[in-house]
């Protein structure tokens, strides 16, 4: 079902319900009136014929009461009777005019219905020669019942004419709001996977299909910087698996090329198997990477980083031993947890410092450490090697990237699994250069006592 038909269903529906709790309220308060004025006036007159009566004497009493019958102001079917306890002492008018079913015993004046609701009868108390008596003015208001039926079926034709008409108007002006959503429906048809450069006009009026439009247009760049860098990804990954592939075939034909002893097969195929293990280690960090954005890792874990510190520390001191190097790993003494992966989160400390042994000079000095900050777990690698430069700074997370000082070591692939890593557990990364020299790594990451 389209919206626009849903649209006017529901303006349909809420239209009819007001107009006809409108109608059913007109014809209610109408006909309460209608009938509430016949009352009075049918006990007025009857009232003021008994008042006639009470101070008169009996002689009186069928000029009197005879009077009455001929008044036919309040409807026909006129009829009046006087009663004396059980004694019919005047009775006269239509004979078809049905008489009241009950008589009310409380000695008020009071209107009651005939043996049909068509007929309405006032019934009024008095004393006639010092005896008790009661009144009866009945009339026919059958016209009453007549104009009140008419006024219902002239509301039904006229709310039925009048919802036929606002459904009608409601259909056509949803087409009218709807317009511009086809209008973006169809632009958006046009922009095909290599034109995500295109953007849809924005309308001069900020209103919902003007934020719309935004957000659309928002979501256009979003998604072309997304492909660019996938397109860039697949490229740059094809030059790195090409380049160790063309290697590890170049050796290859050499080695096949002339018989050899066993000496040179033996240097040959630990070169293969050098280029191997390179392609090897890339095609786990790109598989990595892949299932890291797909976001396939559980993040409920409960993490203690000062103890995955002091573990990553102990892992890659011998790394740092082969340099020299010392490793002081270090925490605030208070609790650093965070809700995570435990493996994913080793995984960075030990990217980050194989990358510091790296760079940190012979007998260097690496410090990792962790601490609470507000509502955060902070944790820090720093070396005391060169330090990097503006340029370096701002590509060093991106994928195959490798500083001026690296060459050809390593992947590329690090780094980028560690922000990839970070930002699904909710968190930052950045690099800086320290003021005493060296690098700075400092990664940021929800505390779990939040």
């Amino acid at each position: 079902m389209s919206i626009r038909l849903r649209l006017s269903l529901y303006w349909a529906a809420i239209t009819a319900a007001i107009l006809f709790t409108s109608g059913a309220l007109i014809f209610f308060l109408f006909t309460r009136e209608l009938w509430h004025t016949l009352d009075a006036s049918l006990l007025e007159e009857a009232d003021t014929a008994a008042a006639a009566l009470s101070h008169g004497d009996s002689s009186q009493v069928d000029p009197i009461l005879s009077h009455l019958v001929a008044e036919k102001d309040l409807g026909p079917g006129k009829r009046v009777r006087l009663r004396v306890a059980d004694q019919v002492l005047f009775d006269h008018g239509d004979r078809e005019t049905q008489l009241p079913k009950a008589i009310p015993a409380n000695q008020e004046s009071a209107v009651v219905e005939g043996g049909t609701s068509r007929y309405r009868f006032a019934v009024v108390p008095l004393q006639l020669d010092g005896r008790d008596a009661v009144l009866e003015d009945g009339v026919d208001a059958a016209s009453l019942g007549h104009t009140a039926t008419h006024l219902f079926r002239v509301l039904i034709l006229v709310l039925s004419l009048f919802l036929i008409f606002c459904i009608a108007c409601g259909y056509w002006l949803s087409a009218g709001a709807l317009q511009p959503l086809f209008r973006v429906r169809d632009a958006l048809a046009q922009i095909g996977p290599r034109d995500l450069a295109q953007r849809l006009p924005e309308p001069r009026a900020h209103d919902e299909r003007g934020q719309l439009v935004i957000a659309i247009n928002q979501l256009l760049e979003r998604l072309e910087r997304a492909s660019e860098a996938q397109r860039r990804f697949v490229s740059e990954a094809a030059h790195e698996l090409r380049t160790p592939l063309a290697v590890l075939r170049a050796g290859i034909e050499v080695a096949l090329q002339r018989p050899r002893n066993t000496n040179e097969s033996e240097a040959a195929l630990r070169d293969a198997l050098r280029d191997v293990e390179r392609l090897c280690a890339t095609a786990e960090e790109l598989l990595a990477l892949a299932r890291l954005e797909s976001g396939g890792i559980p993040l409920s874990q409960a993490v203690n980083l000062n103890q995955l510190v002091a573990d990553a520390a102990e892992t890659v001191r011998p790394l740092a031993d082969e340099k020299s190097q010392s490793i002081v790993a270090s925490h605030c003494g208070a609790s650093c947890v965070v809700h995570g992966d435990p493996d994913q989160l080793r995984r960075v400390l030990l990217n980050l410092l194989a990358n510091a042994i790296k760079f940190a000079p012979a007998r260097g000095h690496i410090e990792i450490s962790a601490s609470n900050s507000n509502s955060h777990v902070v944790l820090r690698v720093a070396d005391d090697g060169p330090g990097l430069d503006q340029e370096e700074l701002a590509r060093m997370f991106d994928a195959f990237y490798r500083g001026r000082r690296v060459g050809n070591d390593g992947s590329g692939l690090g780094l980028t699994l560690c922000r990839e890593i970070v930002r699904l557990h909710g968190g930052t990364i950045r690099a800086s250069t320290r003021a005493v020299g060296g690098c700075e790594i400092e990664v940021n990451l929800p505390s779990a006592a939040n």
